[in-house]
């Protein structure tokens, strides 16, 4: 092409959108127009030698309103229903004038290559709307008319159009090709430049750069640091490291004084014990068990020591670490050592030392206060234990009073139920005597008769003795006077079993039976206020102390007889489940409010006037079934409905179980 062919803007006349490329959308011919008016720009820009900064600006601007024209007209497809595989294939047409335009934007370097790019801007846009948004105008129509998309498709396939414009559209499309094929070229051709040069130019300046970059890291580097090379010449000094020694750069790169700001004489650091390659016992005589390995990078050391020089008069602690620095064929180039300024950790460390000390010193004050505080503890401990002892001793003897209180009262009552018995066991004995007399009479008879009277004498003896009454009312009475002696001595059993304390150890026991016992030793109070009716189970043996669990059946027992004012009923229920015992002593009484449910078990509580009860007749059974065999003691009680005990005893009570 020669020089008049590259005045592009003299042989290429603006685009101008004629009555041809109307589509009658206004929103997508409005939308057309601007683009064309882009495209003129940029032909207008380019015929005037504008600069390539504000063409490539231009091209931006409409790639950008191109972008949103054809979101534009894939929403109106949408909108009006168009068939989907042909709003497919216009999206797709878009998204590929996109990423040509965008490849011919990279690629835009001189005259042909805007040539090119206004042709091909140019030549799509006529394409584009003559051939597919024609199309896409003449679908909408027809469903706006009431043809369905898929028909409208079908139809607008079948159409014949102008042959003139056919071959102009096959022409654009064949241009179109072309033009992509040559971004694409281009493209490639391009990027193989840039590896090519980007590789070129990374060989030629990667010791500078790196040299650059390892100057930056240092010089940025928060924490002070300096480099030595292989001659022991100071190559860096970063700001940190002058900071904190008190030495500008400037002075220090160059010379060989690292030593300088840490030491009153030269002597090696340890950056120069590495570059020379001493040996670790050289580094021992130099930092005398202050130094270590480090852990992390192979070849380096570490030390912490106190310079007096640093900081300003007052010293500083520095923990500093060496490192020896290789090419890349692993040889010895220099040396690398950073400082890090650890007094206040230091000065932490001492301040947590005095502390502790502090603390060890309080800690022995402490132990000898707790020393003496456990010996007096002891002896309280000790003070303690006789006063339970006490307690339990004064506990036992209230258990033993109430018991002794309670057979007090039941006193006279006993002695009624044995009166009776001996009563009649008495009167029996007098009818006995007067029997045994009119036997020996006639005995008398038999021994002082002769032979001529005793018929006579016998006769009459028997008839005064009466004979045939004696022989059926002796045994008669004799049976009435044995039971009457039984119930007398089954009463001073149970009295006895009641009240024995010579025996406090657990045995297995019938607690139906201690029931039944105890009923017979409060019989005479209970047989006036109510009728005892049984409603008893059969229950195993249970290990216990049958006298205890006898004093808490007869306070519950006494307790139901006195709640019923005139004359009532006590029910006596028992069973057994679950490995436990079970005993209700319920009466129809004047029952209990809530008030005095809740202090029943309370020492010394009681609602009789004063010398009517000691109050200590519940609280010592509470104690007797919860505290000694591991039970239960449950009440429920309603004021005017009466009350009802539950006892709930374990078939063997656990081990920790006191005994009384």
């Amino acid at each position: 092409m020669n020089d008049n062919d590259r005045q592009v803007g003299q042989r290429i006349e603006p685009f101008v959108l004629d009555e041809r490329f109307m589509t009658g959308e206004l929103l997508v011919d409005g939308e057309h127009r601007t683009l064309a008016e882009f495209i003129n720009e940029v032909i207008g820009n380019f015929s005037t030698a504008a600069p390539g900064e504000k063409i490539e600006g231009i091209v931006d601007h409409l790639l950008q309103y191109a972008v949103t024209h054809f979101r534009h007209e894939e929403e109106l497809m949408r909108r009006c229903a168009c068939a989907a595989h042909f709003v497919d294939a216009h999206a797709r047409v878009h998204e590929n004038f996109v990423g040509q335009v965008t490849k011919m934007r990279q690629t835009l370097v001189g005259a042909d290559d805007a040539e090119q790019l206004l042709r091909f801007l140019t030549a799509w846009l006529a394409h584009h709307i003559l051939d597919i948004d024609q199309s896409m105008v003449r679908q909408i129509r027809a469903i706006r008319a009431g043809t369905s998309p898929e028909q409208a498709y079908q139809a607008e396939r079948a159409r014949l159009g102008d042959p003139t414009s056919a071959r102009l559209l096959d022409a654009m499309n064949s241009l179109y090709r072309l033009i992509a094929a040559r971004n694409d070229a281009l493209l490639a051709m391009n990027r193989k430049l840039e590896l090519e040069n980007t590789a070129r130019t990374e060989a030629l300046g990667a010791l500078h750069d790196l040299e650059l970059y390892l100057s930056q890291i240092i010089e940025g580097d928060p924490v002070p640091t300096f480099v030595i090379d292989a001659n022991h010449c100071i190559t860096h000094w970063n700001r940190a490291c002058a900071q904190i020694t008190g030495k500008p750069a400037e002075e220090m790169i160059g010379s060989n004084r690292q030593w300088a700001p840490f030491y009153p004489a030269e002597r090696p650091t340890m950056a120069d014990l590495i570059v020379n390659g001493d040996t670790e016992s050289q580094v021992e005589a130099y930092y005398l068990g202050t130094f270590r390995r480090s852990p992390i990078i192979d070849g380096a050391y570490e030390s912490e020591n106190f310079f007096a020089t640093i900081g300003g008069g007052g010293g500083r602690w520095l923990c500093f670490t060496a490192a020896p620095l290789r090419d890349a064929n692993g040889t010895l180039i220099g040396a690398i050592e950073t400082l890090q300024d650890v007094t206040e950790r230091r000065n932490a460390e001492a301040a947590l030392r005095q502390h502790q000390e502090h603390l060890e010193h309080l800690i022995e004050e402490r132990t000898a206060e707790l020393a003496e505080a456990n010996t007096r503890l002891a002896g309280e401990r000790h003070e303690l234990q006789q006063l339970l002892h006490t307690v339990e001793q004064t506990q036992q003897q209230l258990l033993q009073s109430e018991k002794l209180a309670a057979i007090g009262q039941l006193a006279a009552g006993v002695a009624h139920e044995i009166n009776n018995p001996i009563g009649f066991v008495t009167s029996n004995l007098g009818t006995l005597k007067d029997y045994v007399g009119k036997l020996l009479a006639v005995i008398d008879a038999y021994e002082g008769a002769t032979p001529e009277t005793l018929t006579e004498n016998v006769k009459a003896a028997r008839e005064r003795a009466d004979l045939e009454f004696l022989r059926e009312d002796i045994p008669a009475l004799l049976a009435e006077s044995e039971d009457g002696l039984q119930r007398v001595t089954r009463i001073v059993q149970d009295l006895r079993n009641f009240s024995r304390i010579d025996n406090a150890e657990r045995e297995r026991a019938d607690l139906n039976a201690a029931l039944e016992s105890t009923l017979n030793v409060v019989w005479n109070e209970l047989k006036y206020k109510a009728e005892v009716i049984r409603e008893l189970g059969d229950v195993p043996p249970v290990e216990c102390v049958p006298a205890q669990i006898n004093q808490v059946f007869m306070n519950l027992l006494v307790n139901a007889a006195q709640a019923i004012p005139q004359r009532g009923r006590i029910t006596l229920r028992s069973g057994a489940g679950d490995g436990h015992v079970w005993f209700e002593i319920e009466d129809t009484g004047s029952g209990m409010p809530e008030e005095v449910r809740k202090r029943i078990f309370e020492p010394f509580f009681t609602t009789k006037p004063v010398g009517k009860g000691t109050g200590l007749g519940l609280s010592i059974s509470y104690d007797i079934i919860v505290k000694k065999h591991g039970g239960r003691l449950d009440v429920s009680s309603e004021p005017g409905r009466g009350t009802l005990f539950r006892i709930s005893l374990p078939l063997t009570p656990p081990a920790d179980g006191a005994d009384a």
